[in-house]
Order: C-alpha cells, then structure tokens, then sequence
C-alpha cells in the first residue's frame, strides 16, 4: 500500500508541475499578444481559446496536490471556537462530504466526455479541437480528488478512532 501511495504522491506532484508548466506558457502567450497588438496592431487568434482551456486543465491538473497540502480555504472564524475532537469530527465530514462531490462530478464528465466523443462534438473558434480533448482532464482530476478526499477521510478517521 505504500508503493500506491507514493506512486500516487508523485502523480500529483507531476500533475501540479505540469499546471506550473502550463501557467508559464499562458503568461508568456498573453504577454507575446500584448506585445503584437502594441508594436504591429496585429494579434495572434488561437491564444484567448487556448488560454481558457488551460485554466481548465491548471485547475484539475493542480487541485489533488493542493488539496493533500492544506492549501484550500478554511472557515477559520469557525474552527477557532471548537475544540481538537469536534474539529476532527468536522473534517472527517468535510473530507467525505468533498469527496462524494467528486464523485458526482466524475460521473458527469465521464458522461461529458462519452456524449463527445459519441457525437464527435467539436469546438470551432480559432482552431477546431475535439471537445473530449478539451474535457478529458474533468473525469481524470475529479477521481484523482475522490482519491485523496477519501485518503484524508479514512486518515481523519483513524485519528478519531485512537483517540487522539
């Protein structure tokens, strides 16, 4: 099981890296048609659609690992008020409540996804690219959160239970 787990560390860490990756590009996309539009008048079409659709995938790419550190919002006004076991007791929820959410989420776009590529579903803009290529990160980072929701669930658990 530790084989998995840290095979599944160094997925996440590579998929957040590649969103780091992907952000570097979109900056430097943007800034080279700031530029073109400035110096010539002119601008390059495809980088507004391409941009967007790597929001898309920074955010499905980057949210497990974000998640395994701690980095999402927390209530603090609230958690402050409670004490160690209630607060346990909150996450433990919070963790399957999440995890559940991506569960749906998952179901969704794996339905997205076999609706476009049944129907060969295309977006035409700038450049034609297959929807289910675009969409394809939605199912695969939503059961990776599954995954690690339910991986601080069950650890989460497991500090309720000893008691600690």
């Amino acid at each position: 099981m530790k084989l998995f787990w840290s095979l599944f560390d160094k997925l996440i860490e590579f998929m957040a890296a590649l969103a780091g990756v992907i952000l570097v590009f979109i900056t430097a996309a943007v800034c080279y048609t700031i530029g073109m539009r400035f110096l010539f008048k002119q601008t390059t079409i495809w980088i507004i659609q391409t941009c967007e659709y790597a929001l898309l995938w920074i955010a499905f790419l980057a949210t497990t690992w974000l998640l395994r550190e701690g980095g999402h919002i927390n209530v603090d006004i609230i958690c402050t008020h409670l004490n160690i076991k209630t607060k346990n007791y909150l996450d433990l929820v919070m963790y399957v409540i999440g995890g559940l959410f991506c569960v749906v989420l998952t179901i969704f776009g794996v339905s997205h996804m076999y609706d476009c590529i049944a129907n060969k579903v295309t977006d035409v803009r700038a450049i034609t690219v297959p929807k289910s290529a675009i969409f394809s990160i939605v199912p695969a980072g939503s059961f990776l959160l599954i995954i690690q929701f339910f991986r601080m669930a069950w650890s989460k658990f497991i500090t309720i239970r000893s008691g600690k």
